[in-house]
């Protein structure tokens, strides 16, 4: 049995603007961001090596962020490079949902627990960093007003179990981040007031709507995704109502009014042909989980930033 195992979750943008193109070629965000029920799982164990595995996709040491996550914490800390990640995929990838940057957000905070690196959380935020502009926000999780790259963070009030659709159709794009960014153009740009809009909302406790929703890239990705706008139209025909792009796409979500409503949405658009499912938000990046009838020995409950759960293993 693992030592440490973890429940990674995704996220949605509810919002994401450009806001201006930076002289070092990168791009100016503003985005509010949130975790989403839909999670991989990440079990670490101690090893004499450093053992990488994958189960549900198939993924190269180089493109597997939880690889690169483990070697730059050992640099980090100075430590042996040594232990055994084993990483179950159910997050769809590159799909806007921030699953691989989850997925190493949690190697870094497993493996500093694990291997008593006493990383400090600024520490972790800067290797975090380095991993991709998403990663950092997947420390803590929960609801977050992004800024700069992605990497400047503030904090919000998460909204409680608001459930939602959603949508993930699949791609063959390897490129897709540049492509989307090559094809904007300067009217896609805003001052960032839709995410101010959006944060204030959730500041003072309120719930958002439909008005509040907003993504830069929702007129490119129809021309970069194929099949995106026959199921954008499909999935608002079948369930009549909104829906809006998360990150990068080609993810779609929209609100549902509560479990039984996602469910209920999920099942039509599935007859429809399409991949969908019900989630709901959570307030935080990732769950320790605890097994069932016997838990694994070692440090499995001493991680501060891991809520715990209980499943059957």
């Amino acid at each position: 049995m693992p030592q440490l195992a973890y429940r990674c979750y995704a996220k949605v943008n509810l919002t994401l603007e450009v806001l201006r193109k930076r002289e070092d070629g990168f791009h100016d965000l503003a985005s509010l961001v949130h975790t989403i029920s839909l999670a991989d799982d990440l079990l670490v164990d101690s090893a004499s090596t450093l053992v990488s595995e994958v189960a549900g996709l198939d993924l190269t040491p180089e493109t597997n962020l939880v690889t690169r996550a483990a070697k730059l914490l050992f640099e980090a800390a100075d430590v042996s490079p040594g232990a055994r990640l084993r990483l179950v995929k159910r997050i769809p990838a590159s799909a806007g949902l921030g699953g691989g940057s989850s997925d190493a957000a949690s190697a870094l905070v497993g493996l500093n627990v694990l291997l008593g690196a006493g990383l400090a959380p600024a520490a972790l935020t800067r290797l975090a960093a380095t991993l991709g502009s998403d990663v950092p926000f997947f420390l803590d999780g929960g609801a977050a007003r992004m800024t700069g790259r992605g990497e400047q963070l503030h904090a919000l009030p998460p909204l409680r179990g608001q459930w939602l659709v959603l949508v993930v159709s699949s791609h063959a794009i390897t490129d897709k981040t540049s492509r989307l960014y090559a094809a904007l153009e300067s009217t896609d740009f805003s001052s960032g007031g839709a995410t101010e809009r959006a944060a204030s909302q959730l500041t003072r406790r309120l719930p958002l709507g439909e008005e509040h929703f907003f993504n830069v890239f929702s007129r490119a990705a129809r021309s970069v995704f194929p099949d995106l706008s026959a199921v954008w139209a499909a999935a608002e025909r079948a369930c009549e109502r909104r829906f809006f792009l998360s990150g990068a796409g080609p993810a779609l979500f929209a609100l549902a009014v509560d479990r039984a409503d996602a469910r209920r949405q999920a099942s039509r658009l599935a007859r429809t042909g399409l991949s969908a499912r019900g989630v709901r938000t959570v307030g935080h990046a990732r769950a320790a989980i605890r097994f069932r009838p016997s838990p694994p020995s070692g440090t499995l409950n001493r991680d501060p930033r891991a809520r715990c759960l209980v499943v059957q293993w």
